[in-house]
């Protein structure tokens, strides 16, 4: 029984790493607005850009998903955060700075690569403006948001 119970666990960290491995036209559903739209109002969308606000309240984790396009993301309020791909791994953590009042913090983002979840760790909320730059996108060849 203990084998079976192995071999089972074993084969579903393989099926999620392999699924983190997809192309970008197979995440479809890891998309931010299919797997998390709690998380992820959309602002403003066209074939140019997709503007989110994006805010996460603290002891909350966020389903894993993808932001396929670069952006420019900007922090309005920081928060302590733990990213962790499909087999529970930390992939990335932020810590917000200490002390009570913080200027926006304006960053560029790379595409993700693969899903990852997000738990806000802190006891702040995580208040944010994320925009995609769909026309950066490899070839045009990006999957659409919905």
């Amino acid at each position: 029984m203990r084998k079976i119970v192995s071999a089972l666990i074993a084969l579903g960290i393989v099926l999620a790493i392999g699924r983190a491995g997809s192309s970008k036209e197979e995440l479809t559903d890891y998309l931010a607005l299919n797997a998390a739209p709690a998380y992820h109002k959309p602002l403003l969308e066209n074939e140019f850009v997709l503007v989110l606000d994006v805010s996460i309240p603290p002891g909350i984790t966020v389903p894993a998903h993808v932001h396929p396009w670069p952006a420019v993301f900007i922090t309005l309020q920081p928060a302590d955060l733990v990213f962790r791909n499909l087999a529970g791994e930390i992939v990335r953590e932020i810590r917000s700075p200490s002390g009570a009042a913080h200027d926006p913090k304006v960053e560029w983002r790379e595409p993700d690569e693969q899903p990852a979840s997000v738990a806000n760790v802190g006891t702040r909320e995580l208040r944010a403006l994320r925009i995609e730059l769909k026309f950066l996108g490899s070839g045009g060849r990006r999957p659409t948001s919905r």
